[in-house]
């Protein structure tokens, strides 16, 4: 008998409407589906910082929703308290604790 999952989705999480794409794992480079949120808007808290796998963390917030959250992107990208950024195919997933991970293929600042 199979135990029910409580996994949330991320159009459930993030409350924005999602995209299934076929992607290629960077580790495995074997083909895989997921659900992605094609550009997710969010306002940077100024704050960059590089992993151990050479990516960059940026720290933002989505005020329509109340959340903070750090995606991950292999660009650097110089940002400012307050900016408006765009990341494009936003995807994630939860971890054991309880939180969550976000990756995406880029970002770049939304012009006002």
């Amino acid at each position: 008998m199979a135990k029910p999952q409580w996994t949330r989705t991320l159009s459930q999480v993030l409350g924005k409407d999602t995209q299934e794409i076929t992607m290629i794992s960077e580790k495995t480079g074997k083909e895989y589906t997921t659900d992605i949120i094609p550009v997710y808007g969010a306002i940077s808290t100024g704050i960059v910082e590089k992993t151990p796998d050479g990516k960059y963390r940026y720290s933002v917030v989505d005020n329509k929703n109340n959340y903070e959250l750090s995606v991950k992107v292999n660009q650097k990208f110089d940002v400012r308290f307050g900016m408006v950024l765009a990341f494009n195919n936003l995807r994630g997933g939860s971890l054991q604790n309880g939180t969550g991970w976000y990756a995406a293929d880029s970002v770049q600042e939304v012009k006002k």
